[in-house]
């Protein structure tokens, strides 16, 4: 539902501004959004741990990509890339975590 619906906001945006190639041009600043949506359909049940973590992650990604490559709060890729890997040390570190509480993959309820 969520991928859905980006696609229909990005061909309503499209649209919108067909009459001004510099404005659709503007919108590729948002792409990290869309990854931001492909994450959070990840975190939405019915889920398991791993999904949940991968789709956290996914968010945490995007919202890093998005504030580095716009430059705010100073930051950028060649001094934030460290988040990166608190990131990915995060993610290793909640999948027990989260499989414990959500479930582990293939653990379905009959």
């Amino acid at each position: 539902m969520i991928v859905g619906v980006t696609l229909v906001a990005l061909g309503v945006a499209y649209l919108m501004n067909r009459d001004d190639p510099e404005a659709v041009a503007s919108l590729w600043h948002y792409w990290p959004f869309v990854l931001a949506a492909f994450g959070i359909a990840n975190m939405v049940p019915p889920t398991n741990g791993k999904q949940f973590v991968d789709g956290l992650s996914q968010v945490l990604f995007a919202a890093w990509f998005y504030v580095s490559f716009e430059g705010l709060w100073g930051l950028s890729v060649g001094n934030s890339w460290p988040l990166l890997i608190i990131v990915v040390g995060a993610g290793m570190v909640l999948q027990p975590i989260a499989r414990r509480y959500l479930g582990a993959p293939g653990k379905e309820e009959a």
